[in-house]
């Protein structure tokens, strides 16, 4: 009789989780939620930024090739401003010239810039050679 009694005992105190096992169990579930939602909050911050870099990228080389088609680029110095957001600014400064000035080297730097610390730079060279009229 002694052996089946504890045998029934055993069999009652092991029915179901006891509140400590649930308790860490939901620590543990809590923890892995906050750490997933985390991962999350960074792929969007490093997406936004992406695609902030790639409309600047967008808006610096249009902004380069305007000055590249035109005959006299230094006419091209100016600033712009995209979707109320992005600052372009363009330089355009004589690199060197001909002693004849017929032939000349610009270098047209475009800065853009964004809210809250984007910045972009880059730099082109053109050369233009007016003929003899």
């Amino acid at each position: 009789m002694r052996l089946r009694s504890s045998r029934s005992s055993a069999l009652l105190q092991s029915n179901g989780f006891s509140l400590m096992e649930v308790m860490v169990a939901l620590a543990i579930m809590a923890i892995a939620v906050v750490a997933i939602f985390q991962l999350y909050s960074r792929a969007l911050r490093s997406t936004k930024k992406a695609e902030d870099y790639s409309k600047a990228i967008f808006y610096a080389r249009s902004m380069l090739d305007e000055a590249y088609s035109l005959s006299d680029p230094t006419e091209a110095s100016g600033s712009k401003e995209f979707e109320k957001y992005y600052k372009v600014s363009r330089q355009v400064v004589i690199k060197s010239e001909s002693e004849d000035a017929k032939a000349k080297l610009y270098e047209i730097m475009v800065t853009v810039t964004w809210p809250p610390s984007g910045n972009l730079q880059i730099r082109g060279l053109r050369s233009v050679y007016a003929p003899a009229e």
